[in-house]
């Protein structure tokens, strides 16, 4: 079955565990730092220009937001924005807040399938990425590591960035995490046929989808 993410809608935002709607469906969560791109990456993806909303203040959202996707009228997946990390205005304790909120819901929210991360290919992961990296080793849950604007590289620097991220989380992948990466411009939707097939494959599984050349960390 292919995927018609065009046919996502907004369902509920939360601001705690508590709050988020029925563990009923697959899930995949989009995480990265607050100006990475995620809101833009989810619109992107679902061909929406506002579904998710992109804030042009790093840190501003911190909710959970829950997007269904429907097929003939009924939800069969989710997607969640997670919130975005290493915004400098919050205060320490709200930063502490959503540290704990956070790595309840990425270690105990039974319907997650995988984590599409979100990092700036110009700066690649940083302390917090791997932070997030850390949170999601002990379920070895699949992550996506989305290199995002790709546009302002030319075809040598995109080459070299692959392989820079790809160290990084090398040691992570010869421990048994699931990482792949590609490269990614939403202004150019370039890597999109790739980030549908991956998540295409998280969702069902049981249904192989065409093989792509985006690259895994080994």
């Amino acid at each position: 079955m292919t995927i018609n993410f065009h046919n996502t809608h907004f369902e509920i935002s939360a601001s705690k565990m508590a709050e988020c709607p029925g563990a009923s469906v697959p899930e995949i969560v989009f995480a990265g730092r607050s100006n990475a791109g995620k809101s833009t990456a989810i619109n992107t993806l679902c061909k929406q220009r506002q579904l998710a909303y992109a804030s042009k203040m790093p840190g501003r959202t911190q909710l959970l937001n829950f997007f269904h996707i429907l097929k003939e009228g009924e939800p069969f997946a989710r997607l969640v924005d997670l919130p975005g990390y290493g915004f400098a205005q919050l205060a320490q304790s709200s930063q502490s807040h959503w540290d704990r909120e956070l790595g309840s819901f990425l270690a105990q929210r039974i319907s997650l399938r995988g984590c599409v991360l979100i990092v700036d290919a110009r700066r690649g992961l940083l302390e917090l990425d791997h932070a997030l990296l850390d949170w999601l080793t002990p379920r070895q849950l699949p992550v996506h590591i989305l290199l995002s604007k790709a546009d302002k590289f030319n075809r040598q620097e995109q080459t070299q960035a692959l392989r820079t991220a790809r160290q990084a989380v090398q040691a992570r992948v010869d421990k048994g995490q699931p990482i792949t990466i590609q490269m990614w411009s939403a202004l150019k939707k370039q890597g999109l046929p790739e980030l549908e097939t991956c998540l295409n494959q998280w969702i069902f599984p049981e249904e192989p989808g065409p093989t792509t050349d985006s690259g895994t960390a080994s």
